[in-house]
């Protein structure tokens, strides 16, 4: 039902007459949603799966059942205006319509049946129970009737005879012949011969999609219509299928994912013994989706390390090349044109796409074999909550997992800073010895509870600096200077403690040490005051000087440099201990 989906979502932004009459428009926008041509499809749907084996009054049952409740579901999709009535009704009953409602929403039934009969059969069916009309009841047929000939080997001449002999429609006329007068008509017998044109003319989905699009008219339907018909005949490129799924929602997914394990009888049943313990991938996936912290990101990497110490596989797609002897990695191309390997955690994450080659891949290698080629990453469960596992994400994996025992114990980093700064230094050390993923991350938790000592000018007022230089002048006249020590004044205006600087490369950073023994010499010369780390974050990115960054330990055999961009993501993802700073 994808190509249904799209063909509406893609069509829509051009109904009433809007289409720009070119193959040349922008496929995706953030007007490319779905209507009640979608809407409709998918309670079709659900209502042949739960018919299954019933009789003929259960079918239309069941499709008056599931159209009335998606419809109540979705009210604003944009129903016509008897539709929307009969939607309403406490007894909905046919009426007698030929629109072209009953061709749109009949995709389903060109897919679940073994005959071309019974294909037309049911999609007479769901079409009776609100077009009745000859013309309703024959578009229904007719779509059907293509998406089965379609799906099943025939080719597009088989298809258009087929078309005009059982069904009458005139299919001789061109695009370009159709194009220039063709405008909004919501009639079976004025949108899906159109339809089932643009098809014909296509040379591959998108260009059927863009083909049908270019006539006019009622656009989201006419492209509905196409669209059943192109994907049963091309399959649909999986960039395409990411964005369909992107713009559906969880209950229409559902249903669509039902639907797709049904409608391949006789698949052989894959085993999935070697990928039973990827559900902790699928788990810690789900948490980054709806949390993308360093912690959630970090869970998703280590959960993959541990598969791969389990012997864990993926499910790779693949294209057969030269007879079947030799393959190429199936792949889905990111808005950059990049072109990245997909791979599945489960059988059930891989049968949410489209259907072809599969192979069996130990985790490990395939991670290996990828930082050898020149793919930018691999994406998992591009259908689903795809994790986009780049290069250098995998090389950190594997980087990780050969020193894991030397990292920072998960145990301290839960537990509250120390008071001495010894474990801070540690995971300093770890990320400059390392420098892992898992290092860094870290690093950052203990930060984020922690306190870091800085070093600091105190700039007072002109009376106080006055008093203090008489004092010292009078202890050195009476030879009291050690008298001073320990000596208490009391300032009569606002002293000003502010952070020291240094400079590198043209660059501003704080300063800041784990503990005063770490300041050294530097740390003699100077104030001193000790803080939380995220209220010096807060202190940093926020300064006129436009800082650089903080520097940990400056003056030690390994100091450690926190970037403007990494102190802003620390203060965004821990908002409130920053607020209090």
């Amino acid at each position: 039902m994808y190509g249904a989906f799209l063909g509406d979502m893609i069509g829509a932004p051009y109904e009433f007459d809007r289409s720009p009459k070119t193959k040349k428009f922008p496929l995706f926008s953030r007007n490319t949603k779905f209507t009640d041509d979608s809407v409709m499809t998918v309670a079709v749907a659900e209502a042949l799966l739960d018919a299954e084996g019933k009789t003929d009054d259960e079918i239309r049952r069941a499709v008056v059942h599931s159209m009335c409740r998606w419809g109540r579901r979705y009210p604003g999709a944009g129903y016509g205006g008897r539709f929307a009535v009969w939607l309403s009704s406490r007894d909905p009953r046919p009426y007698g319509s030929y629109g072209n409602g009953s061709a749109m929403r009949v995709s389903s039934a060109g897919w679940l049946y073994d005959t071309i009969k019974e294909t037309r059969h049911i999609a007479r069916l769901t079409a009776e129970v609100t077009h009745n009309h000859p013309e309703g009841i024959k578009g229904a047929e007719a779509v059907a009737s293509a998406i089965f000939l379609a799906r099943t080997g025939a080719d597009k001449e088989k298809i258009r005879e087929y078309i005009m002999l059982e069904f009458g429609y005139d299919l001789s006329r061109t695009c370009d012949e159709i194009r220039p007068s063709y405008h909004h008509v919501e009639s079976c017998q004025k949108t899906v011969p159109e339809a089932i044109t643009a098809f014909l003319e296509g040379t591959d989905f998108e260009d059927a999609i863009r083909t049908a699009v270019s006539l006019g008219g009622d656009c989201d339907t006419v492209t509905c219509i196409t669209g059943s018909i192109a994907e049963a005949f091309y399959g649909i490129p999986d960039k395409m299928v990411m964005e369909c799924r992107k713009r559906l929602c969880g209950d229409q997914l559902e249903v669509l994912d039902r639907f797709r394990k049904k409608k391949q009888p006789g698949r052989m049943v894959h085993s999935d013994s070697f990928h039973n313990g990827n559900g902790q991938i699928e788990t810690a996936v789900h948490t980054y989706f709806t949390d993308p912290s360093r912690e959630s990101l970090s869970a998703v990497l280590d959960a993959i390390r541990q598969r791969i110490h389990e012997d864990g596989e993926l499910i790779i797609p693949v294209i057969l090349l030269e007879n079947g002897d030799r393959h190429a990695l199936r792949t889905v191309q990111t808005d950059d044109g990049k072109e990245w390997p997909a791979a599945f955690t489960s059988h059930v994450e891989y049968e949410k796409g489209q259907p072809c080659t599969i192979r069996s891949g130990s985790i490990g290698v395939t991670l290996k074999n990828c930082l050898q080629s020149d793919v930018p990453g691999i994406i998992l469960n591009p259908w689903g909550e795809l994790f986009m596992l780049s290069r250098d994400l995998i090389d950190l994996i594997l980087k990780a997992d050969s020193s894991l025992n030397e990292a920072v114990p998960e145990s301290e980093i839960r537990t509250e800073g120390s008071e001495d700064g010894m474990r801070l230094k540690q995971a300093v050390e770890n990320c400059n010895r390392k420098g892992t993923l898992m290092d860094l991350l870290g690093l950052h938790l203990i930060l984020e509870e922690s306190c870091v000592w800085i070093p600091c000018n105190i700039i007072m007022g002109d009376a106080d600096r006055t008093a203090i230089e008489k004092m010292v002048e009078d202890a050195e006249r009476n030879n009291e200077l050690d008298a001073l020590n320990g000596m208490t004044l009391i300032s009569q205006e606002e002293i000003r403690i502010v952070p020291d600087i240094l400079q590198k490369d043209g660059q501003l950073f704080f300063p800041v040490f784990t503990s005063p023994e770490e300041m050294g010499e530097y740390g003699r010369n100077s104030s001193k005051i000790r803080q939380h780390f995220l209220e010096t974050a807060c202190m940093a990115v926020n300064d006129k000087k436009n800082i650089a960054g903080i520097v940990i330990n400056a003056f030690s055999e390994s100091p450690f440099v926190l970037s403007r961009e990494e102190l802003l993501l620390m203060m965004k993802e821990k908002p409130s201990a920053a607020e209090e700073g």
